[in-house]
C-alpha cells in the first residue's frame, strides 16, 4: 500500500482592522510622548534638580521641623531662604573682586602705557607712528567710562548666573517639594499594601539619607580644598586668596576633573605674583590631591555613599554624556540610590529564598521522623 504524502499545511495570520488600528495609535502616542519629552527637556532637567535639592534638604527641614514644633512650611522656608543668602554670598565674594581687579588695572593703565614709552625698543616706534600717544589715550577713555561698562558686566553676570530665572524656578520648585514630600509619601503609600508601603518608605528614607550624606561628603571636602588654598593663597601674598578658596571649592565639587581645573587656576593666579609663590601653589595642589584622594574622599565617602570606583566613574560619563556638568554632579547619588534599591530587592529575594529552604528542611525533618517512628 502506497503512502501518499499529505499536503502541507498552511497557517494563515488574521490581523483585524481593530487590532492593527490599535498597534497603530500605541505606536502614535509612545512617538508623541517621545517628542514631548524631548520638547520640555530643559524643564525635565530643572525638575531633577530641584528634586535632588529637596531630597539633599529634606533630613535639614526635617530636623528644624521638630525643633520648631512640627511646621513643616516654616521650616522649609528657612533652609530655602538659608540657601539663598548663602548663594547669594558665594557670588558676591567671586563677582566683587572681578570687579575691582578689572578698574585697578584700567586706572593703571596710562602708567603702565607711560613706562612702556620709556623703554628702549619703544621708543623709537613711538617716535615713529605715535603708538604710545594712540594707547595712553585709548586707555585713560576706557577707564572713564570703566564704571559704567563694569555695571552691565556685572549685571550680564547676575543674567547668567540666574539663567533668565532659571535658578529662581529651581527655588521654588524645591520649596515647593520640600512641602509636598510628606503628602507624596502618604498617597503613594496608602495605593499599597501594607508590607509593601513598609518597605517603601524604608527605602525612601535609605534613599533620602544616601543623597543628604553624599551632599554633605562632597560640601565638606570642597570645603577642605577652598579652605588650604584660601590660606595658602593668603600666606604667599596671592591677591584675592578668598575668591580664589571659593573658586577652588566650588571646582572641586565636579568629579574626575574639578579638582585639576581649581588647582590649576590656583597655580596660574599664584605665577601672577611670584615664581615660588606659583612653584609653592603647585607643590601644594599635588600633595593636597593625593591625600585628597586617597585618604580623604574614601572615608568620607565610605561613610556617606559605599559605590565602587568603577561604578562612579562609568556614572559620571553617562550623566555628563546625557546632562552636561549637572549630569556629572548628579550620577553618583543617583548611582547610590540606584544600589539602595537594588540591595532592598536583593535582601527581600534572600529572605524569601531563605524561608524556602528552611520550609522544605522542616518538612524533610518532619517526614524522615515520621518514617522512623513507623513500625
Amino acid at each position: 500500500m502506497s503512502h501518499v504524502p499529505e499536503p502541507e499545511r498552511r497557517v494563515e495570520i488574521t490581523v483585524s482592522t481593530r487590532t492593527l488600528l490599535r498597534v497603530m495609535l500605541t505606536a502614535t502616542a509612545f512617538l508623541m510622548v517621545i517628542y514631548v519629552f524631548w520638547q520640555v527637556r530643559e524643564i525635565g532637567q530643572l525638575v531633577l534638580i530641584a528634586a535632588f535639592l529637596a531630597l539633599a534638604l529634606n533630613p535639614l527641614v526635617t530636623v528644624i521641623e521638630r525643633k520648631i514644633g512640627n511646621h513643616r512650611g516654616v521650616a522649609a522656608v528657612i533652609v530655602v531662604l538659608g540657601l539663598i543668602i548663602f548663594l547669594l554670598a558665594f557670588l558676591s565674594a567671586l563677582l566683587t573682586p572681578l570687579y575691582e581687579e578689572t578698574r585697578s588695572f584700567a586706572t593703571r593703565a596710562p602708567a603702565l602705557i607711560d613706562e612702556l614709552r620709556n623703554w628702549g625698543p619703544f621708543h623709537d616706534l613711538d617716535a615713529r607712528y605715535n603708538v604710545i600717544q594712540r594707547l595712553s589715550d585709548g586707555a585713560s577713555e576706557y577707564s572713564n567710562r570703566l564704571p559704567a561698562q563694569a555695571g552691565n558686566l556685572l549685571g550680564v553676570a547676575t543674567a547668567v548666573v540666574t539663567g533668565f530665572g532659571k535658578s529662581l524656578t529651581v527655588l521654588f520648585m524645591t520649596l515647593f517639594l520640600l512641602l509636598e514630600i510628606p503628602r507624596f509619601l502618604r498617597t503613594i503609600t496608602e495605593l499599597m499594601r501594607p508590607g509593601h508601603a513598609d518597605r517603601s518608605l524604608e527605602v525612601f528614607d535609605q534613599v533620602n539619607g544616601t543623597i543628604a550624606r553624599w551632599t554633605a561628603g562632597v560640601l565638606f571636602i570642597a570645603a577642605i580644598a577652598g579652605t588650604l588654598t584660601g590660606v595658602t593663597a593668603w600666606i604667599l601674598g596671592v591677591p584675592f586668596a578668598l575668591a580664589l578658596g571659593l573658586l577652588v571649592a566650588m571646582l572641586d565639587i565636579i568629579p574626575l576633573v574639578g579638582a585639576t581645573i581649581g588647582s590649576t587656576v590656583a597655580v596660574l593666579v599664584a605665577l601672577t605674583t611670584s615664581l615660588t609663590a606659583g612653584i609653592i601653589m603647585l607643590v601644594l595642589a599635588v600633595v593636597y590631591q593625593f591625600i585628597e584622594n586617597h585618604i580623604i574622599q574614601p572615608v568620607v565617602m565610605r561613610k556617606s555613599i559605599d559605590v565602587s570606583p568603577f561604578i562612579v566613574v562609568v556614572s559620571v560619563l553617562v550623566g555628563a554624556s546625557l546632562l552636561g556638568i549637572i549630569g556629572a554632579l548628579l550620577a553618583i547619588p543617583v548611582a547610590g540610590s540606584v544600589q539602595v534599591v537594588l540591595r532592598r530587592i536583593l535582601d527581600v529575594r534572600r529572605q524569601r529564598i531563605a524561608a524556602e529552604r528552611q520550609l522544605i528542611l522542616d518538612l524533610e525533618g518532619g517526614s524522615g521522623a515520621t518514617v522512623g517512628d513507623s513500625p
